[in-house]
């Protein structure tokens, strides 16, 4: 009998630790349901908030609508409307995960709508890098080592309107390589990507990346030019040099990218605070527009939007001179 308890303990204790697995795994992928940066700002938000509970002597979990609205009122006009928003929709998933009701109320709806009309502003983009803007810049670029990398960054991160965040993790094509990688094809280029902000379920796509019809400006020449001088056979394709000029084995950061597109933007006297990594994205997708040679649906594609909505802004950018009434009208 006892041996027969201990077995029945023992199948119990197994399935125990079975189930306690699956809430881990479980957990797991609720959390990969959700972007990092999103989770990052998620967590962020939501210390502001119970901070703000506990020195206003209110209740964070579960909050009434009240209590929320108070809230978004004290940091109206402190914090930008659009991180307002993003707080709120943290506090609302909060409250979803812990299986309370989210805080909601038809006074909380009027005092949002109220914030929104007294602080809500227009986003202010940063500049487009336009095709003449890429060409001045890459010709600007120091003939040194480090010149050769920020020339085949700026080129090729502007062909393939690529995120800065994809850039750096561009790695050469092969066993280890990670989930950002480059293959050199007859067409010219190729960079796979397996994920990105606007694919979260992971169906992948390949950017194309042609040879340029100039091969001072040509981003497939200036990629091979720098991996040769850099001596890259494997890894990441854009590193750091340390000051002594040697090529470091490790990645670039993203900010380091939005750099090289100020530095760029300055050496052709632009004003670089207006340029960011994005830059070279919204610049291609902008002079796309305005030659005036490539659809909404082949801009679209070419920047993996899932919605034309995304993409009308930058075709909207592009036409603002080109397919203007004015002009048209020949003053």
């Amino acid at each position: 009998m006892s041996s027969l308890i201990v077995t029945e303990n023992h199948q119990l204790t197994s399935r125990a630790a079975t189930a306690l697995a699956l809430v881990e795994r479980a957990r797991d992928y609720a959390a990969a349901g959700m972007a990092g940066n999103t989770q990052r700002a998620y967590r962020a938000d939501w210390a502001d908030f119970t901070a703000w509970c506990d020195e206003t002597g209110l209740q964070a979990l579960p909050a009434a609508a009240s209590t929320l609205s108070l809230y978004l009122t004290d940091r109206a006009g402190l914090v930008a409307v659009a991180t307002l928003a993003r707080r709120m929709a943290a506090i609302r998933a909060a409250h979803r995960q812990a299986g309370e009701a989210v805080p909601a109320s038809f006074a909380l709806e009027q005092v949002w709508s109220g914030i929104r009309r007294a602080h809500g502003r227009p986003a202010r983009p940063k500049r487009a890098m336009l095709l003449a803007d890429v060409r001045l810049a890459v010709q600007a670029a120091p003939d040194t080592l480090a010149g050769l990398r920020d020339r085949a960054i700026i080129l090729v991160g502007f062909a393939g309107a690529l995120r800065r965040s994809e850039l750096v993790a561009i790695e050469l094509e092969g066993e280890d390589a990670g989930p950002v990688r480059v293959r050199f094809v007859a067409g010219g280029a190729e960079i796979l990507i397996d994920r990105s902000k606007a694919d979260q379920l992971g169906e992948g796509a390949v950017v194309g990346i042609p040879y340029g019809v100039n091969s001072e400006t040509c981003p497939v020449l200036a990629l091979r030019a720098w991996l040769e001088a850099a001596a890259i056979t494997a890894g990441p394709v854009f590193r750091a040099i340390d000051r002594w000029g040697h090529v470091r084995p490790a990645g670039l950061t993203p900010n380091v990218v939005a750099r090289i597109v100020k530095d760029g933007a300055a050496r052709i006297g632009l004003d670089p605070a207006a340029f960011a990594g994005h830059s070279l994205r919204s610049g291609l997708a902008t002079s796309a527009a305005l030659s005036g040679k490539a659809d909404a649906l082949t801009i679209q594609r070419h920047l993996r939007h899932a919605k034309g909505d995304t993409t009308a802004r930058y075709i909207r950018d592009g036409e603002r001179f080109r397919m203007n009434a004015a002009s048209m009208a020949g003053l």
